[in-house]
Parts: structure tokens; C-alpha cells; sequence
């Protein structure tokens, strides 16, 4: 497509969807190009969150309140309540809302993440580390990844808030003394999980090598888990061939028959049950989205 224009210094390129994933077109450019394009974004209920968005011309959403309707007049907020009940949340966010995930989130939603507002992590019992690899550092193939957990113990009566909001500007959090779920204290006997740290990059084989391994080093991982796949297996032989003294031990993960979905259904509850913490960093934001 971008050889398609007659002038390539005045010619442009308007592109109109809805939004359907986070890897769709829009996605794609928004990722890799995003340089030189405008988003024009309309949904049909006012979100704040997107209010500072502003064009190169200076046009910017005129309404104000969340939740104000685009063209009252022609789809009414009973319309669009039925269209939300017939097409379901996930199909409404991109077609009706400009956004290819719901409100809040899909799976995990957002509110179910809780705030470490603290300046150290608690101690922890044990630290691990899961990484998904790919092949080469080109743009076209999928990014790797690594994320830390750590695992802990609290004290017998914690408070904690949870994260509401969506960016560093617009996060919105309940009041630090208000504990999870409606004031309720904790009895800490059940462990949580700590997202401590991660990173997604598209590196090149010996320097996600050394990566994987320097980010292990960092955070004085146990365990590093390897997807048990092509270039997982390549990974994995070659730290143990480089860092075989190292402190940290490998072991490769085979998810078999069960993909990415079914096996975050498989830990939604730990969520719900405000099990799982989070630090106010980009990194962890990136998790979160």
C-alpha cells in the first residue's frame, strides 16, 4: 500500500475501521508507524480517558461528560444499549467504542489488578520468571517477552487499593485507606503474587540470550520457564551453556493442547480474589493493557 500513492510527498492515505483486535491494521500502525497518521477516534459513548487526543488541525471530541452519546439523534442510548446486549461486550468495544478490548478488560479485567503503592517489595518466598520467545529482531514476527513474579507472604491485615485508571495521567485509584473489596481486612494466610518486573523487545538470538539471562540475574529468579517451543528450546540450551553456574534454574514449559485463553481462564480467580499486585510503572501498564 504505501507505493500506491501518485505523489509520495502530498498524497495520503485514509484508512476507516472498526476496530477489531489489538493486532488489526490500526493496531499495526499504531505500534510500528504511528509517526505522520491522525486518529480520528468516535465512539459512541464518551470516554474521558481519550479527551487530550487532538488531530493536526486542532479538532478534538467536543463532549465532555462520560458517557455522552455521538449523535443522540440517530442512536439513542436505548439503541445502543440493545446493541450492546445483542452483540456482546467484546464486539461492541471495537465496533460501537473504537476499542478492541472492553472496558476494564476483557478476561482479567483491570480493576481486579491490586496497587503496590509502596516504595520496596514485600519479601518474598520464592521468585520466578516466565519468557515466550521468538526467533529474529524482525518486525514481522511476534516480540519477546519476560515477565517476574514474586510470591509473598502478607501480614495478617493489609489495605490496599486497586488500580482503576488507564494511563499515568488518567489513573483513578480509591482511597488509599479503602481496603480491596468494601473495607474488608485481610487474614493473611493464602500468598499472593508480586508482578515485579517485565519486558517485551524483538531481539536478535544472542541478545535475547543475554537479556533473559542478565534480567534472571537482576531479580535473583529460582526458576526461568521457557515456552517449550523451536526457538524456546535454542534459548533455554543456550543459557545453559552460557550461564550454567548461575543461581537460577531452567525448565520448559509445554501448555499442550491448552491455548492462551483457556489458560487465563485458568487463573481468573486469582485475580477476583485480589491475589495478584502490581506496582504504578509503564512496565507493569504494558502488562495490564
Amino acid at each position: 500500500m504505501p507505493t500506491r500513492p501518485n505523489d509520495q510527498e502530498l498524497s495520503a492515505i485514509v484508512i476507516i475501521q472498526q476496530r477489531l483486535a489489538q493486532n488489526d491494521l490500526t493496531g499495526h500502525i499504531q505500534e510500528f508507524e504511528a509517526d505522520g497518521w491522525d486518529f480520528l477516534v468516535l465512539p459512541g459513548r464518551y470516554e474521558k480517558w481519550r479527551a487530550s487526543h487532538t488531530t493536526s488541525i486542532g479538532w478534538s471530541d467536543p463532549r465532555t461528560e462520560e458517557g455522552e452519546l455521538l449523535w443522540p439523534a440517530k442512536v439513542g442510548e436505548a439503541a445502543l444499549t440493545r446493541l450492546e446486549t445483542r452483540m456482546g461486550k467484546f464486539v461492541f468495544a471495537g465496533q460501537i467504542q473504537q476499542r478492541p478490548s472492553p472496558k476494564g478488560g476483557g478476561i482479567i479485567e483491570r480493576d481486579w489488578w491490586v496497587l503496590w503503592d509502596k516504595e520496596d517489595y514485600p519479601p518474598f518466598d520464592y521468585i520466578c520468571a516466565m519468557v515466550d520467545t521468538a526467533y529474529t529482531a524482525e518486525t514481522y514476527n511476534d516480540a519477546s517477552a519476560m515477565i517476574v513474579w514474586g510470591v509473598f507472604t502478607p501480614p495478617s491485615v493489609q489495605r490496599v487499593t486497586r488500580i482503576v485508571g488507564l494511563s499515568d495521567a488518567t489513573r483513578k485509584r480509591r482511597p488509599t485507606w479503602e481496603s480491596v473489596a468494601t473495607n474488608r481486612a485481610y487474614s493473611g494466610v493464602t500468598p499472593r503474587a508480586m508482578l515485579m518486573y517485565a519486558w517485551r523487545e524483538r531481539l536478535e538470538f544472542h541478545n535475547l540470550v543475554e537479556k533473559v539471562a542478565a534480567t534472571a540475574r537482576q531479580f535473583k529468579c529460582e526458576l526461568v520457564m521457557i515456552e517449550n517451543k523451536a526457538a524456546g528450546i535454542s534459548i533455554a540450551q543456550e543459557i545453559r551453556r552460557l550461564y550454567f553456574n548461575e543461581r537460577f534454574g531452567l525448565q520448559m514449559f509445554d501448555p499442550k493442547s491448552q491455548d492462551k485463553t483457556a489458560r487465563l481462564y485458568s487463573v481468573q480467580s486469582l485475580f477476583q480474589e485480589s491475589l495478584v499486585f502490581a506496582p504504578d510503572r509503564p512496565w507493569a501498564e504494558m502488562v495490564i493493557e
